[in-house]
């Protein structure tokens, strides 16, 4: 019997952008639930990321996630926990197009994110298979060698002074910098982070790196406003908050605007704080 048929991916869009110079614009995804995955997916983005680093995602519910993210037409990605074989193979395996590795500090760190993603002769990667080869167009082992977006974070001043030489990296598609642990590392809050802050400079630090090797830098986004601008600067990779920003930024839009007896929101309860 005949079914609906399924789509072969020839091409990662993702990594295509990325190297043509394109911005490539997605979201982080921290409500660990398929449905609001494959939700988020139909509204076009280009990518979405499970954060499995900060969200109480498990293993099985991520690998849902991925399928409902190819369902709703955008590319399943995933933030691993840390720089780790077991984490990076077996997210891998499971279906992600591209990973984000965390806390890249050095070219040194750079070589074992690329090894932990590329098979032999490239690198280490086991090769045991994955989830979506019958998703993609011809073998997935050279799919995957050819397709597969490797993200390093640069999210320390460590990193920022050695970013030149952590994305020559043979094999880094690209990196992207974390603005609230890079506020970290230098011993400021987020109160001080902006247009003319010695944390701005870093970030433009960054980019300039970027910009002479030829690889893409991105940067995790607080609104559209944000994004436009860093496009124009030449940022590519870029997030836009996250389905968990998205919904309580909303749900208090809404809250307030109820005429209720005594019903006004918590004072503060539209802060900030960590944007993923």
């Amino acid at each position: 019997m005949g079914g609906i048929g399924i789509n072969k991916v020839a091409r990662n869009p993702v990594k295509v952008k990325l190297h043509s110079g394109q911005p490539a614009v997605g979201t982080w995804l921290s409500l660990c639930s398929p449905v609001a995955a494959e939700m988020m997916a139909s509204v076009g983005w280009d990518w979405l990321v499970v954060d499995v680093e900060h969200s109480p995602v498990g293993f099985e519910t991520m690998v849902n996630c991925f399928r409902a993210i190819q369902l709703g037409g955008a590319a399943p990605m995933a933030r691993v926990p840390w720089n780790d074989t077991v984490w990076i193979q077996r997210t891998l395996d499971a279906g992600a197009f591209g990973l984000v590795v965390p806390m890249v500090n050095s070219a040194e760190d750079a070589r074992a994110a690329v090894a932990n993603m590329k098979y032999a002769t490239l690198g280490q990667r086991s090769y045991g298979g994955s989830r979506v080869a019958p998703y993609v167009e011809g073998d997935y082992l050279k799919w995957a060698q050819e397709n597969i977006a490797v993200i390093v974070m640069i999210e320390t001043m460590e990193a920022v002074e050695r970013a030149e030489e952590i994305l020559s990296v043979e094999g880094v598609d690209g990196c992207f910098i974390g603005p609230s642990d890079l506020a970290l590392s230098m011993g400021v809050g987020l109160g001080d982070i902006g247009p003319g802050t010695p944390h701005e400079e870093a970030i433009q630090r960054v980019l300039q790196a970027g910009k002479k090797v030829g690889v893409a830098v991105g940067k995790h986004c607080y609104d559209a406003e944000e994004v436009n601008t860093r496009i124009a600067q030449g940022f590519q990779f870029l997030a836009l908050a996250s389905d968990a920003r998205f919904m309580m930024k909303e749900a208090q839009a809404q809250f307030k605007a109820l005429r209720l007896e005594g019903g006004a929101a918590p004072s503060g309860a539209e802060g900030k704080g960590r944007i993923y």
